[in-house]
């Protein structure tokens, strides 16, 4: 099952789970609940840990293709202007 949530109103603690409240934007500026996630309490400290680790990993994967294309997008624009710099097996003529 795949639920698709914006945020979140609402977290309490019953009979040993965590509930957390999932919102959706809806229109005219409205929330709408989407669901509620529930976690055995002794789970949700490993389970926002996990959560916390994986978001950060993801944000540096995303920042590396950015720099990625960003020095392709460089080298791409100083090759046009034919000021392109020989690699490291390039023998360093410029033709």
């Amino acid at each position: 099952m795949h639920i698709f949530a914006d945020g979140l109103t609402k977290v309490s603690l019953s009979n040993n789970n965590l509930r957390i409240t999932l919102i959706q934007n809806g229109p005219d500026n409205t929330q709408l609940e989407a669901g509620t996630l529930v976690i055995p309490a002794n789970m949700a400290a490993n389970f926002a840990n996990a959560l916390g680790n994986s978001l950060k990993q993801l944000d540096e994967q995303a920042k590396a293709q950015r720099e990625a294309r960003a020095d392709a997008k460089a080298e791409a624009e100083r090759e046009a202007s034919g000021l392109a710099t020989p690699s490291d097996d390039d023998t360093g003529t410029v033709q």
